[in-house]
C-alpha cells in the first residue's frame, strides 16, 4: 500500500502532494502503514480515506478507487449508521468504539449483513484541533454469525426434541421451525421435502413470508425446479444460486417458473442416507443473495436435525401405535397374559388372567407367582425357572395349578418368555397362560374310564366264565348247555343295555326288572306286576340282581307261574327306613301257578339267588316254595350300590 500511495497522482488531488502534507498527517499515516491491524486514516473536513494493506479487504471491490475519496462517499450505503459516529468524534474530540456492529454492506452488488468491531480516534493538530480520524478494526462476521447460528440451532433443537418426543404437533412444530429459519436468515420462504420416488418429491412442511405463489403443491416433480440443479442435489451436494435468472444451471423456463414463485436466490441442502438423497431443505430469497459458508453449514445442520426429529417422531408414533395395538390385544386376548418382574411379582395382568385366577387384575399386580401357585407345584415351578436360567433359555413351558381366593385350584399351561432391555440384559418375563382344567379333568375321567373298563371287562369275563362253568355242571347235554348259557348271556346283556343307557353310572331298579321280564309279557293280559319307589343301582348291583331275576323268570317260565295262562308274578319293593341307614325290601312272588316243591338239589340259579346276591350286595335272601309258586325276598342295605334318589 505504501508503494501504491507513492505512485498515486496527488498533484491535482485535494490533499495535495505528500511532501506538503502536515506533519500530523505524515505521522498518523506512518503509524497506519506500519500497523499489522486493519487501519485507516480519515483526513480533513471531508474525511479523505487512506489505509494500509491489512485494511484492503474492508472496502473489497471498492479498492483501490476508495483511496483519497471522502469517507461519506465511499461508505454511502452504511453512512446513515457510521456517519453520526464520525461526526461525534470530530465535533467532540472523543473516541468511539463498538463491538460486533452490524453493517449492511453492498459487496459486488449484493447487500450483505456484516459485523465489525472497530474504534474511531480523533487526530489532533498542534493546536488540539481535530483534523482527522484514526480508524482501526476488523470484521467479526464469521464469529458473530457462527455464534448466532449455534445459538439458533440450540433453540430449534428444543422445538425439534418436542416434535420427536410427540409432545408437540408434527405440522405445527415443523412450520414453526421453518419460520424460525426463514426469519433468522432473512428469507421469504423455507420448506422441507421428502423424496418419494424416482424424480418425485413431497412437501412435508413449509413457511412463507407472503411470497408470490406461496401455496406449493404437496407433490411435485423435481425437474420442475431445475433438472440440472436437482440432479446435483440428488447427488448429495448443497445447491446454492445467488441469482437464479443468471445462473447457467437453470434454463430460462425453469428460472421463470421459480420467479413466478418469488424465488430470486435459493439454497437447497439434502439429507443423504446410505448414499441416497431422501429429503432436502429449501431456502428461498426474493433478491440476489450471496450464500455464505455459514448459510450452507446452517442449512446442512438444520436439515439433519429436521430429518432426525421427523424420523424419531415417526418411530415414536409407530411405537405408540404398536403399544396401543399391543394394549388392545393384551386386554382383549382370550388367554391370560401377564408381565412379571425379575423378583417374580406381577407387573401387569389382563382381564382373562384375572378371570382365570378369579381375582380383579389390580389385585393380582404386586403378588408373587409363588403366592398364587398350588403348594405342591411351587418346587417344580422354581426348579423349572432355575433350569431355564442356567441353560439361558429364552422361553419355557410348564403346567401347574394356580390357587383361587376360595382355595380351589385351576390347572393351566403357562409359556414364559424372557424380556430383555436395550442392552440385552434380563428385564422380566412375559407369560401366556391357558386354562386347561377341562382338559385335565377329561384326562382324569379318561383314565378313570380306562381303569373302570379294565375292571369291568375282567369282572364280565369272570362272570361269563362262572356262568359257563356253572351251566356246564347243571346241564346234561351240549344242546341244553347252549340254550341255558345263551339265555344267561342275554340276561347279562340286557343288564348292560340298561347301564349303557345311563352311561354306566347307575341303573333304575324298575327298568332292570322290566327289561328282564319283558319276554314274558303277553299283550292284553296282566300277568306281571312291578311296583316300587325309585331305586338306583350301581353297575355291580344291576348285573347281580339282573342275573338273579333272570334265574327266577326262567324257572317261573319252565316250572312256575309263567308256565300256565293263569299264573301271575309280582315284583315289589319298599324302603325300610327303620333300619340304620335304611334297607331295600325286595320281593318276587308267584301265584296261581302249578304246585311247586323244593328242588332235589341246589343248582347254579338257586345258589346265585341265595348266596351270590347277598354276598355281593351285603344283605340276605330267602326262598320259599309255596304251593302257589315260589316267593323270594331280598333284604339289602342302602349303600353306594343301592341308592335312593
Amino acid at each position: 500500500m505504501a508503494a501504491r500511495l507513492q505512485a498515486f497522482s496527488w498533484a491535482d488531488h485535494p490533499l495535495g502532494p505528500p511532501e506538503a502534507w502536515p506533519s500530523t498527517l505524515k505521522v498518523a499515516l506512518g503509524i497506519c502503514l506500519h500497523s499489522s491491524m486493519p487501519t485507516a486514516i480519515h483526513w480533513g473536513p471531508e474525511l479523505r480515506l487512506l489505509y494500509n494493506d491489512a485494511w484492503m479487504p474492508v472496502p473489497a471491490d471498492r479498492h483501490p478507487a476508495a483511496i483519497g475519496e471522502p469517507t461519506a462517499q465511499v461508505w454511502r450505503d452504511i453512512w446513515p449508521m457510521v456517519g453520526p459516529q464520525f461526526d461525534r468524534v470530530v465535533s467532540e474530540g472523543k473516541g468511539v468504539s463498538t463491538t460486533d456492529q452490524m453493517l449492511a454492506l453492498t459487496r459486488r452488488d449484493v447487500v450483505e449483513q456484516t459485523y465489525w468491531s472497530y474504534s474511531l480516534t480523533p487526530i489532533l493538530d498542534d493546536d488540539g484541533k481535530v483534523v482527522g480520524v484514526f480508524n482501526q478494526g476488523q470484521e467479526t462476521t464469521d464469529q458473530v454469525v457462527k455464534s448466532r447460528n449455534q445459538t439458533f440451532l440450540l433453540q430449534i433443537g428444543d422445538q425439534l426434541r418436542d416434535l420427536a418426543s410427540g409432545q408437540s404437533g408434527r405440522a405445527e412444530t415443523l412450520s414453526a421451525v421453518l419460520e424460525a429459519i426463514g426469519r433468522h436468515l432473512g428469507l421469504v420462504r423455507t420448506g422441507y421435502s421428502e423424496i418419494e420416488g424416482e424424480g418425485v418429491g413431497r412437501v412435508v412442511g413449509w413457511w412463507s413470508l407472503s411470497a408470490p405463489g406461496d401455496a406449493p403443491s404437496e407433490r411435485f416433480t423435481l425437474a420442475e425446479f431445475g433438472a440440472r440443479p436437482m440432479a446435483e442435489m440428488l447427488a448429495g451436494g448443497v445447491l446454492s444460486s445467488e441469482a437464479v435468472g443468471s445462473d447457467p444451471l437453470y434454463t430460462a423456463e425453469e428460472a421463470k417458473r421459480l420467479a413466478d414463485y418469488g424465488v430470486v436466490a435459493q439454497l437447497i441442502a439434502p439429507v443423504v442416507r446410505q448414499g441416497r438423497t431422501i429429503g432436502f431443505l429449501f431456502l428461498n430469497a426474493d433478491r440476489p443473495r450471496r450464500w455464505s459458508d455459514h448459510d450452507r453449514d446452517l442449512a446442512r445442520e438444520a436439515v439433519e436435525r429436521i430429518w432426525l426429529a421427523l424420523d424419531r417422531a415417526d418411530a415414536a408414533a409407530r411405537l405408540r401405535e404398536s403399544e396401543r395395538r399391543f394394549s388392545v390385544i393384551f386386554e382383549q386376548a382370550s388367554v391370560g397374559l401377564s408381565e412379571v418382574d425379575l423378583d417374580g411379582r406381577f407387573v401387569r395382568v389382563n382381564e382373562s388372567m384375572g378371570r382365570l385366577l378369579a381375582r380383579p387384575p389390580a389385585e393380582i399386580v404386586g403378588l408373587s407367582v409363588s403366592e398364587i401357585t398350588h403348594q405342591e407345584d411351587v418346587a417344580e415351578t422354581s426348579r423349572r425357572e432355575l433350569e431355564a436360567a442356567s441353560d439361558d433359555e429364552d422361553s419355557y413351558t410348564l403346567e401347574k395349578r394356580y390357587l383361587r381366593p376360595d382355595g380351589s385350584a385351576v390347572w393351566a399351561v403357562t409359556n414364559v418368555t424372557r424380556i430383555v432391555d436395550e442392552a440385552g440384559e434380563p428385564a422380566g418375563f412375559f407369560s401366556v397362560t391357558t386354562d386347561v382344567s377341562e382338559r385335565v379333568e377329561q384326562e382324569r375321567i379318561r383314565g378313570w374310564l380306562l381303569a373302570e373298563l379294565n375292571h369291568r371287562v375282567r369282572n364280565n369275563l369272570a362272570t361269563v366264565q362262572a356262568l359257563a362253568h356253572q351251566t356246564r355242571l347243571a346241564t346234561s347235554s351240549s344242546e341244553e348247555f347252549e340254550a341255558v348259557f345263551n339265555a344267561r348271556l342275554m340276561a347279562l346283556s340286557r343288564a348292560h343295555d340298561v347301564l349303557t343307557r345311563e352311561t354306566w353310572t347307575s341303573a333304575g331298579l324298575s327298568d332292570l326288572v322290566s327289561g328282564t321280564l319283558a319276554p314274558y309279557v303277553v299283550e292284553g293280559k296282566d300277568r306281571i306286576r312291578i311296583t316300587g319307589p325309585e331305586i338306583r343301582l350301581s353297575p355291580t348291583a344291576a348285573v347281580t340282581l339282573n342275573l338273579a331275576f333272570h334265574e327266577l323268570a326262567t324257572n317261573a317260565a319252565k316250572f312256575g307261574a309263567l308256565s300256565s295262562p293263569e299264573g301271575r308274578v309280582a315284583v315289589t319293593w319298599t324302603v325300610d327306613g327303620a333300619r340304620p341307614g335304611g334297607a331295600l325290601q325286595l320281593e318276587w312272588r308267584e301265584t296261581n301257578g302249578p304246585p311247586v316243591g323244593p328242588p332235589g338239589r341246589r343248582g347254579f340259579g338257586l345258589r346265585l339267588i341265595e348266596r351270590g346276591a347277598p354276598r355281593e350286595l351285603g344283605g340276605v335272601a330267602t326262598l320259599a316254595f309255596d304251593p302257589g309258586g315260589i316267593a323270594c325276598a331280598f333284604q339289602l342295605p342302602l349303600s353306594q350300590k343301592i341308592m335312593t334318589p
